[in-house]
């Protein structure tokens, strides 16, 4: 199950679609968050937490339930919240700056034709139209003098 999920989150993002990436991120990171479960047994017992006098002994030791895959997970979940949020983001920031959800120079329709995993049909010859670093030439100034870039209504 690990790593079906892992491998269609590794798909939904080489897909180069917006909602596509942040999907495939928390495929992704679902399936780091069972492997981390699974490293960890399913026990019922009692919570590690023994008083300073008594000493814990082998057969005690078995008898607590391992905290350690939980606390993982659990910071697994957490940074994996603050990447998703800093994608989106990342996200809002180029659709805000370009005025549209593609990079410039890329087409929705037609794969990049330099891909060697594209389909036969889908490889034809594209116009040379824009860099594909075009997004670096904007300059954050001209964005915050001008609030129509930002979608503000006055």
């Amino acid at each position: 199950l690990v790593g079906v999920l892992f491998a269609c989150g590794a798909y939904m993002i080489l897909l180069r679609g917006q909602i596509k990436l942040v999907l495939g991120l928390g495929l992704i990171t679902h399936a780091v968050n069972l492997a981390l479960f699974g490293t960890g047994k399913l026990t019922r017992g009692a919570p590690p937490i023994v008083p300073h006098e008594q000493q814990v002994t082998a057969a005690m030791a078995g008898q607590f339930a391992d905290p350690l895959p939980q606390a993982l997970i659990l910071t697994a979940i957490v940074i994996s919240f603050g990447v998703t949020a800093f994608i989106v983001v990342l996200i809002y920031r180029r659709d805000a700056l370009t005025g549209s959800d593609l990079a410039p120079g890329e087409l929705a329709t037609v794969i990049n034709t330099s891909d060697p995993f594209a389909p036969f049909s889908s490889r034809m010859v594209m116009p040379e139209a824009a860099d594909d670093y075009d997004i670096l030439q904007f300059e954050l100034d001209e964005v915050y003098d001008n609030p129509q870039a930002e979608g503000a209504d006055e």
